[in-house]
């Protein structure tokens, strides 16, 4: 599958035009893209919140890509998803099954210059706030380990009420591995991820769109929509077949990891930043 890559629309700091081409020499300015989504309240304001705090917590050059649904229609990959709303399963979410997370993110790793990092944050409903935390130390650790693939809670588990252990699912995405043994291990939450643009990123961010949409003889529907935490799930699966660095604190629990605040205070707050990223497929 080939998604067209259109423009992407931005607002706040800096325009399209903004964004030169790498063409080799010394590296441009690093730039972060900070990605958003949001559909209604309350995700309209956190949103709102997010996008009017981001400058006060960073020396770094920051765009916004600001998406909602009437952005997402207009994108030539909306027809792969165009029809999930006609599917009643648990986790429908938005009608979408925040199937669009993925094709955002690609959207705006395809723009983004070499370097570059990509920060995606949820526009939550659980914490309505924007940023009070400085985000450059995680960007700095980002620069050193390439992908911080979200976070994860010792309190849930892929196995735990059915998140993420259809092991035919993991089987598909992951072919002629013992996938069993992670069903009871812990579940990632991807409220938040952050990535720098190098070419060993991409395989997984083209992964997570395609299996998202994924269909065949046995998987009749989109692989998206097997499971409740639809996207996450996904993602989670590739986490472990792609073996990146997650964030992970024992105190804080599964849910608390969607405050992004939270996280970023940790990490402001400690000497040794590397304790709290972990691989999960080695302890």
């Amino acid at each position: 599958m080939k998604c067209k890559n259109n423009r992407t629309r931005k607002r706040h700091t800096r325009s399209h035009k903004n964004i030169k081409r790498y063409r080799g020499g010394n590296l441009p300015e690093q730039t972060i893209h900070l990605v958003l989504y949001s559909q209604g309240e309350p995700f309209d304001t956190t949103k709102r919140k997010t996008i009017e705090t981001v400058n006060k917590y960073t020396n770094k050059r920051v765009i916004i890509h600001d998406y909602n649904l009437d952005k997402i229609k207009e994108r030539d990959w909306f027809k792969y998803i165009k029809d999930l709303p006609s599917i009643d399963k648990l986790g429908k979410r938005d009608g979408y099954y925040n199937s669009w997370k993925g094709f955002i993110t690609k959207d705006v790793y395809d723009e983004m210059n070499d370097n570059d990092i990509l920060y995606y944050v949820d526009s939550s409903q659980h914490y309505r706030v924007g940023f009070n935390e400085n985000i450059d130390k995680l960007c700095d650790i980002v620069n050193k380990k390439g992908f911080i693939a979200g976070s994860v809670g010792d309190n849930v588990r892929n196995n735990t009420l059915g998140l993420c252990d259809n092991i035919k699912v993991w089987d598909k995405i992951i072919p002629n591995n013992d996938n069993k043994k992670y069903l009871d291990d812990r579940h990632v939450l991807n409220a938040w991820y952050i990535l720098k643009k190098m070419e060993n990123n991409r395989p997984f961010i083209e992964e997570w769109v395609k299996w998202s949409v994924y269909k065949d003889d046995e998987f009749t529907d989109p692989l998206i929509t097997y499971h409740s935490t639809v996207d996450q799930s996904i993602f989670n699966i590739l986490v472990r077949k792609y073996n990146l660095p997650v964030f992970y604190s024992k105190n804080i629990k599964h849910d608390e990891n969607k405050n992004k605040n939270t996280v970023l205070n940790i990490i402001n707050n400690t000497k040794t930043p590397d304790d709290f990223f972990i691989y999960l497929n080695t302890g």
